[in-house]
């Protein structure tokens, strides 16, 4: 067995110089697995004294982007944005391909994943906020060429895609409760979607831009100065800011975030957080006022994106790991399927508060 192991961890180190010869380096240490990582493959390495970390580049939709990520991250780096710079291959190219891999080095940056229980939380939340009013202040002096993803993966076609992925699901479950529970979400939310869609739709003039894509706790890294680094450009699309900013106030005033624990639960029993969601918002608008209107479509917004955002956090196990379903603390599974299936509701009654939230800067 240890021979067995023995082999894998030459055939893994063989297949990492395969990479860095491709980036032009042929001296460098391997410093191990990043510790705060949050996808499988990221590692600290060093090259001539420089710290940098090696990952797998994310997907995104690579075949259609046409650079634009690298664009935009080094346009938003000249802006001040914190974005740490890629080192280039020999060729000037921002990443390297082995195989079916893409592969991509960036100098690595001191910095803490965001946590909720940590005591600089506050101050945190007022600090993502204020960045991504910087991020979409910047990006609306962005000369380069407009970037959009495909009509059926924008924010309604996403949406209603997991709505059926989870429909499906509820489906093939054979725990009746959680089945239950599942079809429920689904009813509640596919009551609640066109009207949110219809108004989007229909509001005048509301600001496009280039949006981050992923702007989540995951992807910030915060010092006792605050932000040191921005990270995950790779869903960079051109965008209403207004899905960007409910994105943003969900993630931070919706989900509990806690370094050790792989799944993202509730924040709070019912609904988000306001405390939080007005810190945020509060810090977003000293940079970033709302149109007229545009405000006005917050809970619009947040009920097109909360589906996405609880299938990838707090119901993630649920949909990623239905094989072991079986073996989920049942109160615990319903319990965050009754929260998810209750948002809807909740946020027809936030409207007017959360609008003013925005407002009032």
């Amino acid at each position: 067995m240890h021979e067995h192991e023995h082999d894998a961890d030459q055939r893994s180190l063989l297949d990492l110089n395969e990479v860095m010869q491709a980036f032009g380096v042929e001296i460098w240490s391997n410093l191990g697995p990043l510790e705060e990582a949050v996808a499988p493959f990221h590692l600290l390495v060093e090259i001539e004294g420089q710290r940098y970390v090696l990952r797998e580049r994310s997907e995104g939709l690579i075949e259609h982007e046409g650079g634009h990520r690298y664009a935009f991250q080094r346009y938003l780096s000249g802006q001040g944005i914190p974005i740490a710079p890629l080192r280039e291959t020999l060729q000037g190219e921002p990443y390297v391909m082995v195989g079916e891999d893409a592969f991509e080095l960036q100098e690595w940056v001191e910095g803490e994943l965001f946590a909720s229980a940590d005591v600089c939380e506050s101050s945190w939340i007022g600090e993502a906020g204020g960045m991504l009013g910087r991020i979409h202040q910047a990006s609306l002096r962005y000369a380069g060429p407009q970037y959009r993803w495909p009509s059926e993966v924008q924010a309604g076609g996403l949406t209603q895609g997991w709505l059926n992925f989870a429909r499906g699901q509820a489906e093939q479950c054979e725990v009746y409760a959680i089945a239950a529970a599942l079809s429920n979400l689904v009813d509640a939310w596919e009551v609640a979607l066109p009207a949110a869609m219809m108004a989007i739709g229909t509001g005048r003039n509301l600001p496009e831009l280039h949006i981050h894509g992923d702007y989540s706790a995951l992807n910030l890294r915060f010092t006792s100065r605050g932000i040191s680094q921005v990270l995950g450009l790779g869903a960079s699309r051109w965008e209403k800011r207004l899905l960007e900013v409910a994105y943003g106030v969900f993630y931070f005033a919706g989900l509990h975030w806690e370094r050790a624990d792989a799944l993202t639960r509730p924040l709070v029993k019912r609904g988000l957080d306001p405390i939080r969601a007005s810190q945020f918002l509060r810090s977003y608008a000293a940079l970033a006022r709302p149109v007229p209107g545009e405000a006005e479509l917050l809970v619009d917004a947040l009920t097109l994106v909360a589906p996405i955002i609880t299938a990838n956090g707090p119901l993630e196990d649920l949909f990623y790991d239905p094989v072991y379903l079986e073996d989920l603390p049942l109160e615990d599974v319903l319990e965050r399927l009754a929260w998810a299936a209750a948002l809807p509701g909740w946020l027809v009654k936030v409207r007017r508060s959360f609008a003013e939230m925005w407002h009032q800067a």
